[in-house]
């Protein structure tokens, strides 16, 4: 659509960039709650291998948690990077510090529960 001065309008989603972000965020959770139904599915309709996807998932459960160790490494780097940033002002530090606090408390938390083997068997 062109103004009067023959100049583009520029589209919905740039005019409203609120509503396309909550448009992305809830097509992000529809398809991950699509894809937990599918797996759920399938676990119900083939229980022989969902046991032996859970035996294997247990014994390489070391495997896994050095991954975890490296995912949570990096992202540790990517806070630092951030905080030693040029343009990193202390209007930003506490926020900052707030969400790294909360991503160690959760990460703590689940790591807990994983290695404590806590759960239905």
């Amino acid at each position: 659509m062109k103004t009067e001065r023959g100049a583009q309008r520029p589209s919905f989603f740039r005019r409203h960039p609120a509503l396309f972000r909550v448009l992305c965020s809830a097509g992000a959770l529809l398809t991950i709650l699509l894809a937990g139904l599918i797996v759920a599915d399938k676990a119900v309709k083939n229980p022989a291998q969902a046991a032996a996807f859970r035996e294997w998932m247990d014994h390489a459960r070391y495997g896994w948690l050095v991954w975890r160790l490296a995912v949570y490494g990096a992202l540790a780097w990517g806070f630092m990077k951030i905080f030693r940033a040029p343009g990193f002002g202390p209007q930003h530090c506490q926020p900052l510090i707030r969400i790294v606090a909360v991503s160690v408390i959760f990460a703590v938390v689940c790591e807990l529960v994983l290695l404590s083997g806590t759960g239905a068997s």
